[in-house]
């Protein structure tokens, strides 16, 4: 038996395909298998998987019409023989150590789940973790987990990552919650997998550190507009509403579900169903009050929250707008907005920079960026902006 089994659903990747694969036949982790699900795909993908299972004797393909996500996974983890069950898209990769080092936490704290981080990279990339602390979670603690299953509520952010693909299970224990997931549902079926084990787990351990890499492409799925999205989200109500009456799903845990299928909802008007008024984002003018009065005020980023910026200046006759900047100005040729290369931006035109970016990480790390070209640490401002989800639950009187 394998100490690992790695299962890889492949479904007309073959653009990233190699590279994933060789970031697996590559772990540290040498006793493994990998099991490649061909889910009916019509590009070259097959013959791939054909090609390194020849070269590497620990792949095994299984090959299955499409059914989508949920059904690849459950072939594979029918097929699983490891001690262990880990997940990898196949149009992303994984560094090298990241396999040992959750088997190795498995094994030394005799943990049933390991959850680690991930990078996206997209036009930039950075670091998510999950939301709680690091550390072990026993039968003591395992109750607080459960509670952040979904979201950290005292931090205004996610608990537990949704995400299978950062995470070790225990193959003996994951295996039917796995497969209790209904092939139907298409979208959060990572986060809703996640929920559903936690009510089974005793221990769990978190680590703070980050191996695999999702790779953002513009032609992916959850970039693109979708008739059916509202049948979608009422799929994974549908499965939640089962999981209420499981003894140690709490209030608390409800609650959290119901704010979860607001979020969705939220996004689904911004970004997934295809509305043309779609700009269903509330952006807090409170920043006004932190710009001297008569500034030249200039943003950094062009993006939604950038042009709720620029709106927003027009409320206070004293500002002017001194023009936009951004790092990847190339792709906002043509904006409005006029972007242009932080370097060329003069330094006597304006008084005050504002990023307008939500993430802190990522405006932490622009901040840094603009510093070391030379612009004034004194002129760069960033205020946080709370999700609209979270202003909704507040006023509702579900969290303080």
């Amino acid at each position: 038996m394998a100490l690992l089994s790695i299962i890889v659903p492949v479904y007309n990747t073959e653009k990233y395909l190699p590279r994933c694969l060789d970031s697996i036949i590559g772990q540290s982790l040498k006793d493994i298998e990998i099991i490649c699900i061909d889910d009916g795909s019509t590009d070259s993908s097959p013959v791939i998987l054909q090609n390194y299972a020849k070269k590497d004797s620990r792949i095994h393909i299984i090959r299955k019409p499409n059914g989508g996500l949920v059904s690849a996974r459950k072939a594979g983890v029918r097929e699983a023989k490891g001690k262990y069950i880990g997940y990898v898209d196949s149009d992303d990769w994984i560094d090298p150590t990241m396999y040992e080092t959750l088997y190795n936490c498995a094994e030394s704290n005799q943990a049933d789940m390991v959850s680690s981080g991930y990078f996206f990279e997209g036009n930039y990339i950075t670091a998510h973790y999950d939301g709680v602390p690091e550390g072990l979670y026993d039968a003591k603690s395992i109750g607080s987990l459960r509670e952040k299953a979904i979201y950290n509520v005292e931090t205004r952010d996610v608990g537990i990552r949704g995400s299978l693909c950062c995470k070790l299970f225990l193959a003996e224990k994951f295996r039917a919650v796995q497969l209790s997931i209904p092939e139907e549902i298409s979208m959060s079926e990572d986060k809703l997998c996640v929920i559903s084990f936690l009510l089974s787990c005793s221990r769990v351990y978190v680590q703070w550190k980050a191996f695999y890499h999702y790779i953002i492409h513009r032609e992916s799925m959850v970039n693109m507009p979708d008739c059916r999205y509202l049948l979608k989200v009422n799929a994974v109500y549908q499965y939640l509403i089962t999981l209420y009456g499981h003894p140690l799903f709490t209030k608390g845990m409800r609650l959290q579900a119901e704010l979860y299928i607001t979020e969705m909802l939220y996004k689904g008007i911004n970004s997934r169903l295809g509305f043309e008024n779609r700009d269903l984002f509330w952006v807090d003018p409170y920043w006004l009050n932190g710009i001297p009065y008569g500034s030249k005020v200039a943003l950094y980023g062009a993006g939604g929250l950038g042009h709720a910026y620029k709106r927003q200046l027009g409320n206070r006759g004293d500002l002017t707008y001194a023009g936009c900047t951004d790092f990847g100005w190339e792709k906002f040729k043509g904006d409005p907005m006029g972007v242009i290369p932080p370097e060329d931006l003069p330094q006597t035109g304006y008084d005050v920079l504002v990023i307008t970016i939500k993430n802190p990480g990522k405006a932490q790390e622009v901040r840094r960026q603009l510093e070391g070209i030379g612009i004034p640490g004194h002129k760069i401002l960033w205020f946080e902006q709370k999700e609209i989800y979270w202003k909704y639950a507040e006023v509702n009187g579900w969290i303080k």
